[in-house]
């Protein structure tokens, strides 16, 4: 199960044009019932992926990543952004404070914000495709490893990319899997969910 208070804080700055949007969108999000996880950080491998995210909203099971761009960034940016991260989550919006006329993002939302007021253009549509090989590489390789199902001297040895190919192939690393390994980290080393399933 995902719990916002799992989920790491980013270390990264907030730039300062994105901050009031973030803001707009926690309390906004928070009224409407859902937990809000602004400016935080997954629970994978550094460098491999996007590692900050603007702003993560959990309710019950699901969860949904919105990208924050200002008027003064490039909407271009966030399909990227967004493409990397739609293993792990079930929704994913863009945020921005600029009027968007063509939206070429069919399973993406958008949202408009102005001032103290949040606008939903186009609803997001649930993903639902298989994780990538991508996204299984991504994760630490602790995690792979546990994924395997053994954790032995021999797995040790085994460089990360290896050990992705044979966890991969196992289909071990359903969405749902992503989803709790990516937010379980401030209790990865003492409560994993790949170890609390296998119980």
């Amino acid at each position: 199960m995902v719990l916002a208070q799992n989920v790491y804080k980013s270390t990264k700055r907030i730039g300062k044009y994105e901050e009031k949007i973030i803001q707009t969108l926690t309390k906004h999000f928070q009224l409407k019932g859902y937990e809000t996880i602004p400016h935080s950080s997954l629970n994978i491998a550094w460098g491999s992926i996007l590692s900050d995210v603007d702003l993560l909203l959990i309710k019950g099971n699901q969860l949904i990543y919105i990208e924050v761009k200002s008027s003064r960034d490039s909407l271009g940016k966030a399909a990227q952004q967004i493409d990397r991260i739609t293993d792990y989550v079930d929704y994913a919006y863009v945020a921005t404070d600029r009027n968007v006329k063509n939206w070429e993002m069919p399973e993406v939302g958008l949202i408009h914000v102005q001032g103290e007021k949040v606008t939903l253009i186009k609803r997001a549509k649930k993903f639902s495709k298989e994780p990538r090989f991508y996204s299984v590489a991504t994760l630490k390789k602790k995690c792979l490893i546990r994924l395997f199902g053994a954790e032995n001297r021999y797995l040790m040895a085994v460089n990360k990319y290896e050990l992705a190919q044979l966890v991969y192939t196992k289909k071990k690393c359903t969405r749902d899997v992503l989803r709790e390994i990516v937010t379980c980290g401030e209790l990865c080393a003492t409560n994993c969910p790949i170890e609390k399933k296998e119980r």
